[in-house]
């Protein structure tokens, strides 16, 4: 048994390298068709607004590399860990169930993934034909579905394996999962044709997410089994499906300023704008959280991500404020709450999100932005200086003098033009969101990378590869639920879900005090995108009936999801701040209370006055 060891190491090893080697090879290929994607819609824009001409085939171009990029970067996410998966168990947690579960949600993962390849290879299949202004083989857009599938599946194998006993485990639940995929191919599921396939899929979703698997896969793997129980939406139709909804070009804005969010950190801009806020608001009692907020508010007009400024803020930010005083839950709870924000104000990725389900105009939606996330940041600061009163906290500064404030106010200039460029010209109709997004990333990129020489080419290489995994997750969850949403729209729950609603409730404040408990309990257990493309089909038609405007909806839809972000169990923007700075989640999710509420009061200022939300762009017409 000893003789065998070296060898086992030996296999070991070999499945590692070649796993590395492999998820290399997807970096490098996430990072180029980023990379071609950003350099063919800005070639468009240069085109268009520069020479007054256009090329037909930029569009096109932009959209098929954004498929590509989505799944080859969810097979990326599978072997980093990193698709988000929903505490809904909270027992799970328990190394024992740990240890159960955990096999269990690799097989299904292994089976989501073995559909998908089955149902990307009929469709490629299926599929022909040349596309309009490309005129490639259609096919070629569809082939990186099974091909993603394969290499997650390789990825799948080798995770979290540090010995061969891991890897035979892996095997085994990849082996159940092709055996239980041939039962349901060959009819399996016929004794589930006599419900609902609503039904079959909400339950099979909740299921899911509860045992472990990741809230995107769970999506697939619902659709799938209610498709196969009750033959409503074929696998390919499923497959295609996904691909439709999640390639809008307007959903393409999403990578853009996702891309300039990491680039503003990496290039060292985000410290000109904490230097900025430490002038402005650094001498008040609390001065330090001041900043925090402030600095969200501002990065959040750049960005649109909040994992990434709870991230930033955590690491740059809390290290200084618990050494000024301030305790550390608190610290992470300033972060964390403040980091709403990057998704109210705008540009924001939740508003291209929201748009492209609602179908309202991005720059309403953008301008809707502006006024409630000052309010909730006045809301955010209120509660930091109550506390900082009460716990005798300092201000971080002196009131910095006029010279001072100037002087930060010039070096941030440059990139706080970034927001009033996108603003300005998509409000006035002078740019799209996704070609605002990509001249916002190409300036950003200007600053840091030439200008400002804040980081070399392989610096830049790790972080716009690590932001094209971050976009294509984002974007595989959008493909994941426009086929959820499909099933729920042919089976008229939206429909049903609106009678019942209509009955319950007196009035549209009536509708919001509803609408508002389903968006907290969903947002407690499902991450912001996924919960928002499943809600908002649902109860759009029926407040748009009830009079109330799709822009007001969508600004409360977001706000009050975001606080999922900071409330147990999931609170992904608590546990992000709470592991960076090493400060127990329990903590922060005690501390981040009076912030919540005060978020709330806003929310339900939102709902009283629509003039908070579509007031400010009456007022520009």
């Amino acid at each position: 048994m000893a003789a065998d060891q070296p060898a086992l190491s030996s296999a070991i090893s070999l499945l590692d390298r070649s796993a590395a080697r492999l998820e290399g090879l997807v970096r490098l290929s996430v990072f180029t068709i980023l990379v071609a994607m950003s350099v063919a819609v800005l070639t468009g824009v240069i085109a268009r607004y520069v020479f007054n001409s256009s090329f037909s085939w930029t569009e096109e171009f932009a959209i098929w590399c954004f498929t590509w990029l989505i799944f080859l970067g969810a097979a990326l996410g599978v072997r980093r860990s990193r698709h988000v998966v929903a505490d809904l168990l909270p027992l799970a947690r328990l190394p024992m169930v740990q240890a159960l579960l955990e096999p269990v949600a690799t097989m299904l993962l292994a089976l989501t993934l073995i559909m998908m390849y089955s149902g990307g290879m009929q469709l490629t299949d299926m599929v022909g034909g040349l596309s309009a202004s490309l005129q490639w083989p259609k096919a070629i857009k569809y082939a990186v579905i099974p091909a993603s599938a394969l290499i997650s599946l390789g990825f799948l194998l080798v995770r979290r394996v540090d010995s061969l006993q891991g890897c035979l485990r892996n095997l085994v639940c990849i082996g159940v999962a092709w055996l239980l995929f041939q039962w349901i191919d060959a009819g399996g599921l016929a004794f589930l044709g006599g419900f609902s396939p609503s039904l079959v899929m909400l339950a099979a979703f909740f299921l899911a997410i509860a045992i472990g698997v990741p809230v995107a896969f769970a999506l697939v793997l619902a659709v799938f089994i209610a498709s196969s129980a009750s033959f409503i939406l074929p696998p390919p139709a499923v497959v295609q499906n996904m691909v439709t909804g999640s390639t809008k070009f307007i959903l393409l804005a999403i990578p853009f300023f996702l891309s300039t969010g990491y680039l503003l950190n990496l290039g060292g801009l985000s410290a000109r704008l904490i230097e900025f806020a430490v002038s402005l608001v650094g001498h008040f009692r609390g001065g330090l959280a001041h900043v925090n907020i402030l600095n969200s508010l501002m990065v959040g007009g750049i960005s649109g991500s909040s994992s990434a400024d709870a991230a930033s803020s955590t690491k740059i930010l809390v290290p200084e404020m618990v050494k000024r005083g301030y305790s550390p839950a608190f610290s992470c709870a300033v972060s964390a709450s403040s980091a709403i924000l990057p998704n109210v104000v705008p540009p924001a990725i939740a508003m291209l999100v929201y748009a492209s389900v609602a179908n309202v105009s991005v720059a309403k939606l953008f301008t809707a932005g502006v006024l409630p996330a000052v309010l909730i940041a006045l809301a955010l600061m209120g509660v930091a200086y109550a506390i900082s009163v009460r716990r005798d906290y300092q201000s971080s500064s002196e009131h910095a003098p006029w010279l001072t404030v100037r002087n930060s106010f010039l070096r941030a200039l440059p990139v706080l033009v970034i927001t009033v460029g996108v603003l300005g010209g998509i409000r006035f109709g002078i740019i799209t969101a996704t070609e605002a997004g990509v001249v916002a990333l190409f300036w950003t990129f200007i600053l840091g990378k030439m200008v400002f020489k804040e980081y070399g080419w392989k610096t830049f290489y790790r972080a716009f590869s690590d932001c094209a995994m971050d976009a294509a997750l984002i974007g595989f969850i959008i493909a994941s639920s426009v086929p959820f949403a499909w099933v729920l729209i042919a089976e008229q729950v939206p429909q049903a879900i609106v009678g019942w609603a209509g009955t319950a409730a007196e009035g549209p404040l009536g509708l919001f005090f509803i609408l508002i408990l389903v968006l907290v309990a969903a947002g407690m257990f499902l991450d912001l995108t996924p919960a928002m493309l499943i809600i908002a089909p649902l109860f759009l038609p029926m407040m748009i009936n009830a009079g109330i405007d799709p822009i007001q909806l969508g600004i409360i839809m977001i706000v009050t999801l975001q606080l999922g972000g900071v409330s147990p169990p999931v609170g992904l923007l608590v546990f992000i701040t709470s592991q960076i700075a090493n400060v127990p989640p329990s903590a922060v999710f005690r501390a981040v209370i009076p912030f919540v509420l005060a978020t709330m009061c806003v929310v339900v200022l939102l709902c009283a006055f629509p003039s908070l939300t579509i007031g400010l762009w009456d007022l520009l017409e």
